[in-house]
């Protein structure tokens, strides 16, 4: 039997995902996008690696983030996986303090590398990306990213920075 072929079941009431959801820990990154004053960027925890031959990696974006078009339009996108201790970045690029657009990046904690977007240099690291492909799905761009450029602060033993409950923690190895 196909996956085309199952019933398809009732939908859960969102409220209750939203609560079910919560419990998931997620790793806390920013997919930023765009040149000068057009830059955007937001806080995610739906990015993750897709294959590494050829290095692939996919960021679920809603259609309503300022990003969004952004990253379409210049067909680029960086992925910056957060350490430990850049807690008020996640919350700037949340827009828990308030601030939209351009003004969210600071010159000394972004670059750029191949495509020209911004990149996170002292992230755990980050995934400099063409765009290869997008997928729609309800209100939300799956937007794959082939892989150009990386960084990786391997040497500084960064911490990720991770979420759940609604909360901010940071990783602990055994």
């Amino acid at each position: 039997m196909s996956g085309q072929d199952l019933p398809v079941p009732n939908h859960v009431e969102t409220a209750a995902f939203k609560s079910a959801l919560r419990s998931v820990v997620g790793s806390v990154s920013i997919v930023a996008s765009g040149l000068g004053a057009d830059r955007r960027g937001l806080t995610v925890t739906a990015a993750v690696s897709l294959c590494v031959e050829p290095p692939m990696v996919l960021a679920c974006i809603n259609r309503s983030a300022e990003a969004h078009d952004v990253i379409l339009r210049t067909g680029a996108f960086s992925w910056n996986v957060l350490s430990a201790d850049q807690v008020q970045l996640a919350e700037r690029f949340a827009a828990m303090d308030g601030s939209k657009g351009a003004s969210r990046f600071s010159p000394t904690e972004w670059g750029e590398m191949v495509t020209g977007v911004p990149v996170l240099l002292q992230s755990v690291c980050s995934f400099d990306c063409r765009v290869q492909d997008t997928l729609e799905v309800a209100t939300h761009t799956i937007m794959i990213g082939a892989v150009v450029a990386q960084i990786h602060n391997h040497n500084q033993h960064k911490v990720p920075l991770i979420y759940s409950s609604g909360k901010f923690g940071r990783m602990e190895y055994f």
